[in-house]
């Protein structure tokens, strides 16, 4: 074996292992939720879709593959790529997740089984191979991590909405029967935001998310404590600052280091967050 093929060959070893974490990290985040709207509130783009968009491309990618392996014409060359997107999606439409998946699933497995061994000695090969595993999907992630902002953005002007219009006054109840209200509320949520800035700052330095320092409960208890003397002007602006902080985070974190622990930690603290109490709010009114 030759040097050059060896790198090569380490270099393959790092495609399909970057690729299998992308291929993972997508299928757990697809998965999660089929009807959420991975770009956004305004963007009717479901998951079925993000499946069935991946495996039109890697069917494409395979019969490119094929044609050049076996010396045979290739295939029409795709030139309009919005368009030939938006012809899918539609032909997509009555998809199932189920069928969507299963679709993307094996002709993923059909590009690695004919892409995989002409990888190992020709350079062009293992170019396509990294751009359809990894490259492709790290760029739909990067979608996805702009529809959670969307979603963040949405989700806090009707979280801030509430509070505003109420800014005395109970708004809604706790499971312990303590009455909260618009002070309280930004708060909490300032507090919740601000303590996951050291976690995911270790995150992104270890791969590993830090326990909290004490349960759910025992810090909401604390937090309540000292802030129960806060006044609705300077906590509301604290949780507006914060939250803009909370935000730019998301958008500085590398879309290689994003996992599904980290999409958890950061939606559950932002908007998911935000339509929690916005339920108790109206449960409560």
């Amino acid at each position: 074996m030759t040097d050059s093929t060896a790198n090569e060959v380490d270099e393959l070893d790092e495609v399909l292992a970057a690729g299998e974490a992308r291929w993972t990290r997508h299928v757990q985040l697809l998965d999660w939720q089929p009807d959420y709207r991975i770009r956004g509130p305004e963007d009717p783009f479901t998951p079925t879709q993000e499946y069935a968009h991946q495996g039109h491309w890697l069917e494409v990618a395979l019969a490119g593959l094929r044609a050049r392996l076996d010396g045979t014409e290739r295939p029409p060359r795709i030139t309009d790529f919005d368009a030939q997107n938006a012809a899918w999606a539609e032909a997509d439409a009555a998809r199932t997740i189920e069928d969507a998946k299963e679709y993307a699933t094996v002709m993923r497995a059909a590009y690695l089984d004919a892409a995989v061994g002409p990888a190992r000695t020709d350079e062009r090969v293992l170019t396509g191979l990294r751009f359809m595993l990894v490259d492709h999907f790290d760029t739909h992630f990067g979608y996805m991590v702009k529809g959670m902002l969307e979603h963040e953005s949405m989700q806090w002007e009707r979280m801030t909405a509430a509070l505003d219009s109420h800014s005395r006054g109970k708004l809604h109840q706790g499971d312990d029967g303590v009455p909260w209200d618009a002070t309280d509320i930004y708060s909490h949520l300032y507090r919740w935001m601000w303590v996951q800035f050291p976690r995911v700052e270790a995150f992104l330095a270890t791969g590993e998310v830090p326990e909290l320092d004490a349960t759910v409960d025992e810090l909401n208890a604390l937090w309540r404590a000292e802030d129960k003397n806060a006044k609705f002007e300077a906590a509301r602006l604290r949780a507006y600052r914060t939250r803009d902080r909370f935000r730019q985070m998301i958008g500085e974190v590398p879309i290689a280091k994003w996992t599904p622990r980290l999409v958890g930690l950061c939606a559950g603290n932002s908007f998911g967050h935000y339509q929690e109490h916005l339920g108790w709010i109206i449960r409560d009114a």
